[in-house]
Parts: C-alpha cells; sequence; structure tokens
C-alpha cells in the first residue's frame, strides 16, 4: 500500500538538495561534529547522533512523536475506527520539520567535505511511545547528480529509499535510559522508587551506584549512558547492557559522597520486566566491584562467555552498516518494480497477486543480480487451468517492464559489477540467465525479451 502521509516526509530528501551550498569545506575528521553542530545550532535539535561506517554515514533523530496519530489509544478504542492507514500513519508536522532540517545539515556536510562518502542514512525514531522508525537511505552522487540537473526532483525522490521500522531497542532501553535520568535528579531512593517493583534499601543503592543519596547534591553528578544494548530473555524479560560514565566536580561535594574518581566508567547489566503497563527494573547487576584499595576492577567473566563478541548480536537503537551500490540498486529495483506493477493496468487485470523481489550476489565470484518471481492469477484469466510458465505471453509482458527497469537503472547508475541477471519463477522449475550483452542488446532495442529466453534472435 502507498502511503500518501509518509511520501511527504520521503519527498523533503529532493527537497533539501537545494540547501547544499557547497562553499564551505568541512574536513574529514570533523564530519560528525558538523552535522551535529549544524542542527543543534541552526534548528535546536539536540541529542543527535552521527556514525560512520566505511563510506556511509548514518545519522539517528530522536523524536518526541513521529505520528499524528497515538497508536496505543487508536487500538485500544477499536480498530473500527481506524478507517484508512494513510491517515492513521500521518507523520506529526513537528517530526517532518525535523526530518527536513537533519536532511539540510546532511546535505550542506556531504556536499562540502573532503570525506569520499557514498550513502547517507537517516533514521528519525518516537523514543517516548512506539519505538517506530522512519529510515531514509540515499546516494550522495544523486544529490549532486539532482542539483546539475542531470536527474529531475521526481526522479531523485524514486532513488531515495524509505521504510517504516520498529525499534525494539528504543522500548526495551528507556526505562534504563529515563533510571538514569531521574538518578541525576534524585534527592532520595524513594525518587526513583517507581522504578523498580520494591524499594532499595540505602545500603543496596550504595553498593550498586556508589553514590550517598543522603550527601550527594543530584545536580553535580552526571551520568552519562553510553550506546544501549540489549535483548529479550524470556516473552515479558530484556536483558540490557549498559555503559555509564560518572562525572562530578570533586571539590563541590562533601567527602564520603560518592566512592570513584570522576570520569570512571561503570557497566551493568539490568533485567527489566514489561509485563505491565510500566516496565519495573527487576535485577541490577554490575560489572565491576571495588577492591580493597577501593579502586574499580572488573568482574571476571567465564573465558566460554565472551562478552564483546556475544552482543555483537544484541539490539541497539542506532545499528549501522556499511551501505554497497549493489545492494541499494536490488533494494531500489525492488521497490520501483513493484510499484510499476502495482500500477499498471494490465497486470492488475491478469495476476491476483505478485510477489518478487530483487537480490545482489557479491558472495559469487561472478557477481550478479537475480529476481525472484512469484504470482496468482486473476480467474477467470486467459490462460486459467493453464501452468504460468516464462514464455507465456502475460508472463513475458510483466517481464518485459521488469527488464526495462533493471537495464535503466543500473545504466544511469553506470553500474557495471555484474555478470548476469538470473530470473527465478516459484512456478517454473527452469531459471533463466540474461548476460549483460543481451541485456545491453535489449536496452537498445536491438533484442526482445522472449527471443533471448528461447535462443531466437530478433
Amino acid at each position: 500500500m502507498k502511503l500518501k502521509k509518509l511520501e511527504r516526509a520521503v519527498m523533503v530528501a529532493g527537497l533539501f538538495v537545494l540547501g547544499g551550498c557547497g562553499v564551505q569545506t568541512y574536513p574529514a575528521e570533523k564530519v560528525r561534529e558538523s552535522i551535529q553542530e549544524i542542527c543543534r545550532k541552526e534548528y535546536g535539535i539536540e541529542n543527535v547522533q552521527v556514525k560512520i561506517a566505511g563510506r556511509t554515514v548514518g545519522v539517528f533523530l530522536p523524536v518526541k512523536k513521529l505520528f499524528v496519530t497515538d497508536f496505543k489509544e487508536a487500538l485500544l478504542s477499536g480498530a473500527g475506527k481506524i478507517t484508512e492507514l494513510d491517515n492513521f500513519l500521518q507523520p506529526s508536522p513537528e517530526a517532518l520539520n525535523q526530518v527536513e532540517d537533519t536532511l539540510f545539515s546532511i546535505s550542506r556536510v556531504l556536499l562540502s567535505t573532503d570525506l569520499n562518502l557514498q550513502f547517507y542514512v537517516l533514521q528519525a525514531t518516537d523514543v517516548e511511545k512506539t519505538g517506530l522508525s522512519l529510515v531514509l537511505t540515499g546516494f550522495v552522487d544523486d544529490i549532486k547528480r539532482v542539483r546539475l540537473w542531470d536527474i529531475s526532483r521526481d526522479e531523485y525522490r524514486k532513488r531515495v529509499l524509505h521504510e517504516l521500522k520498529l525499534n525494539r531497542a528504543v522500548i526495551w532501553n528507556k526505562p534504563i535510559r529515563n533510571f538514569f535520568q531521574d538518578l541525576g535528579k534524585a534527592k532520595s531512593i524513594e525518587d526513583l522508587k517507581n522504578f523498580f517493583p520494591r524499594s532499595l534499601t540505602p545500603e543496596e543503592f550504595k553498593s550498586l551506584f556508589l553514590v550517598d543519596l543522603k550527601k550527594a547534591s543530584p545536580e553535580l553528578i552526571h551520568w552519562n549512558v553510553g550506546e544501549l544494548r540489549s535483548i529479550p530473555v524470556e516473552p515479558t524479560k530484556v536483558l540490557v547492557y549498559a555503559p555509564v560514565k560518572v562525572e562530578y566536580k570533586p571539590e563541590l561535594l562533601p567527602a564520603g559522597t560518592i566512592q570513584i574518581s570522576p570520569g570512571t566508567a561503570l557497566e551493568y547489566f539490568f533485567v527489566v520486566n514489561f509485563s505491565t503497563d510500566k516496565p519495573k527494573i527487576i535485577k541490577i547487576i554490575p560489572l565491576f566491584f571495588l577492591d580493597e584499595a577501593g579502586k574499580i576492577q572488573k568482574v571476571s567473566m567465564p573465558k566460554e562467555f565472551e562478552i564483546d563478541k556475544d552482543m555483537e548480536s544484541w539490539e541497539t537503537e542506532f545499528h549501522l552498516a556499511e551501505i554497497h551500490l549493489g545492494e541499494f540498486l536490488a533494494e531500489q529495483l525492488t521497490r520501483r518494480t513493484q510499484n510499476l506493477l502495482y500500477t499498471d493496468e494490465r497486470i492488475q487485470n491478469t495476476f491476483e497477486s505478485i510477489r518478487s523481489n530483487f537480490r545482489y550476489h557479491k558472495e559469487n565470484p561472478d557477481h550478479f543480480f537475480s529476481f525472484e518471481l512469484d504470482v496468482k492469477l486473476r480467474t477467470p484469466s486467459p490462460w486459467a487451468g493453464a501452468a504460468p510458465t516464462a514464455l507465456h505471453e502475460d508472463v513475458l509482458y510483466l517481464l518485459n517492464l521488469v527488464s526495462r527497469e533493471f537495464v535503466t537503472i543500473l545504466r544511469s547508475y553506470r553500474f557495471s559489477d555484474f555478470e548476469f541477471l538470473q530470473l527465478n519463477f516459484t512456478f517454473d522449475p527452469v531459471s533463466r540467465i540474461l548476460g549483460r550483452e543481451e541485456l545491453e542488446l535489449f536496452r537498445r532495442n536491438k533484442a526482445d525479451l522472449q527471443g533471448i529466453l528461447t535462443g531466437v534472435p530478433l
């Protein structure tokens, strides 16, 4: 289904490219700080995270409300009131403005830096309630080309990948982030009681967090939470890993308030129970202890438990992997051809359902693309009762549309790191191979698809 309200957020990506002036140069080592600084100083957007993986830059934008609709309230009030998904998924004006401003910030840096970046990813995530994320992914050269009118703005918008995801880690980590936020304000243990099924004793609290709240002035101690990682351990329980750095000025605190030096890094495991409306922290496991000299020591883990490696598979709020052009093109081709088939009248009159996707296979020595196709016929149809094959006229019509889009897009990107396109069908056990030379002849209208598939020249 085409979500018209979400399209507006994607259109922003087509508008922001005109904002890149290309005058000021942002050094490679300052790319992260530059994006954050523009967001903060010019648009008042705080807490933006920036990561770089290879030639991909990623920006995490936390928003308070991604959509206008309150999902929980709408679902509890009855599904009958949700008449159109497009209206249900209407982005909030505040979120759209922040997305647009962040894209402007990214474009300014990308268009005037000496760091050779190829892709950008913007993840706007509702961190307050739903954990839903709107993810925009684009190719940096497309920004440059649309500014030079080498491609149209409409074509540029089609090239920006957009998807809606559920960010479970945001929901799972929220009780821990809120706890440390409130800990920086707490004047007594009673101020933190809502996070636990029972109140901690002063002794328990001090042994876990090394702070005497009776002596502490909360605003003088800052708990800087690092990247949280989480994993479900039971249907309603989640294990959260939390690295925390404690900052304070010793001269401002009474003696004996805190047992560690400023800047000390602490690590914890938290077990959070989500079985009720208000999640509760039911267990805290510090990964450190104080030795006899009062110094922090890490807890020794069994050799078979390699914590750093094991946690690589845990979920994070913002995971960025390097994007490669082949995979990006396969995803773009999947989206574009699905939309093409959805809007084609003959296709809609012939097929009841179509499932299709492109993949780029870089693991094979001969890099190649594959196109997977599964169709269900409408009834009655011109060939009802007959098994569909790749050579039937309606399937050939569909394959012609898809293949034309394939050769057009790849030529536009000047992408040549592949040897062939493999056509795979659930209704036909025989895969078809279209070599690069054959595809070029097809693009130039020097060969027709049926002739290529049957081995008969035009």
